[in-house]
């Protein structure tokens, strides 16, 4: 049996021992679930970044030094990000205050009109009404929305823990990424020195696809993130929609969730013009799905491709399960993990029989 092999496997079955062991006792189990909870957002928000600015970093440093390269690049995002406060931060703290202020108003108004309509009768005697039971639905959520506003304005410990979080992250993602501009390829260097040279080939192989897959995904992602944001702005601000440039900024982060994330982005829009007319909600939705034929049809399939190599229904079956399991992060994650996953089964059996020649 390869020695460095046989190491590996006993240092796995050792973490996994002393996991366990510690998971039995508080005093050493929570501090390192502490750990965990603090550093998974950065790191893993530092890995999207870096598969992100991964390219523009090649770019300088085929002219300067690594170092130098990282330094203009971060001088760079700097001066982007200071620019974008400047232009659009005014414009959204203005939208997002005049949203909260008037979102007791908007359910109010939601509720008037949807009573109006059962009362003139149209949807009387009617299974469908019955069954959904829309205006109790609209109520609770205006009541939630209301309680959730009021423990928000209430619980400032609350928030306080929030915004300490949010600095935190702020603080350390930019050293995290720092050394992943840096070191990243030596990573896959270090994990080729534990096989053989037999075995080295095929394990590149699967570094070199895990590497690929996760570009592809993140950066078109990005991409894809970025085009429907603009485009929901720019349809938004056309047919006179309240808040626009706010609705279209949760319009194109939402839809880092693939096949979900633009239905759940756009139903704050949905529910924003409702407000001003029954007519502008349903010039919304047809207007989004426009956007999302655009996306799926021209703007995904060139940024992505068919690098990924997954049906829709197993990534909607992901999706599904992980926001029910772990909630919003999971949503996220599932897919490229899911990628991940499948180019270590696909290429393991590969190793496994390589594995076998060797001895």
């Amino acid at each position: 049996m390869d020695t460095k092999l046989f190491k590996l496997g006993k240092g796995i079955l050792l973490l996994f021992l002393i996991i366990y062991v510690g998971s039995l006792i508080d005093w050493i189990f929570n501090p390192l679930i502490v750990i965990f909870q603090t550093l998974f957002i950065p790191v893993i928000l530092s890995g999207f970044l870096f598969y992100l600015l991964r390219p523009l970093r090649d770019v300088i440093n085929k002219k300067l030094s690594k170092g130098v390269s990282i330094l203009l690049l971060y001088v760079f995002l700097i001066f982007i990000m200071i620019s974008l406060f400047i232009i659009i931060g005014p414009i959204l703290q203005r939208q997002l205050q005049s949203l909260t202020d008037n979102m007791p108003v908007i359910i109010s108004e939601i509720q008037r009109s949807v009573i109006n309509i059962q009362e003139s009768g149209i949807f009387q005697g009617n299974q469908l009404s019955e069954m959904l039971n829309v205006e109790e639905f609209i109520f609770q959520l205006g009541d939630l929305l209301n309680e959730l506003g009021k423990n928000i304005a209430s619980n400032v410990a609350s928030f306080i823990g929030v915004l300490a979080n949010a600095v935190l992250v702020l603080i350390i993602v930019p050293f995290i990424l720092f050394y992943m501009l840096r070191d990243g390829e030596r990573f896959g260097k270090s994990i080729l020195n534990i096989f053989n040279e037999k075995q080295r080939g095929e394990v590149e192989d699967i570094l070199k696809e895990i590497d690929t897959t996760l570009s592809s995904y993140i950066q078109g992602q990005g991409i894809v993130c970025l085009c429907v944001g603009i485009l929901c702005y720019i349809t938004f601000l056309i047919v006179g929609l309240d808040y626009a440039l706010l609705l279209a900024v949760i319009a194109g982060v939402t839809n880092i969730i693939p096949y979900f994330g633009p239905w759940i982005g756009t139903f704050p829009a949905v529910i924003v013009a409702l407000f001003q007319s029954p007519m502008m909600a349903l010039l919304i939705v047809v207007t989004v799905v426009v956007i999302q034929q655009i996306e799926s049809n021209l703007i995904a399939p060139q940024v992505i491709g068919k690098k990924l190599k997954m049906h829709p229904i197993t990534i909607m079956f992901l999706i599904l399960v992980a926001g029910r399991l772990i909630g919003l992060i999971g949503m996220i994650l599932v897919v490229p993990t899911y990628g991940i996953c499948r180019v270590l089964f696909t290429h393991g059996f590969q190793i496994w029989k390589l594995k076998l020649r060797g001895k």
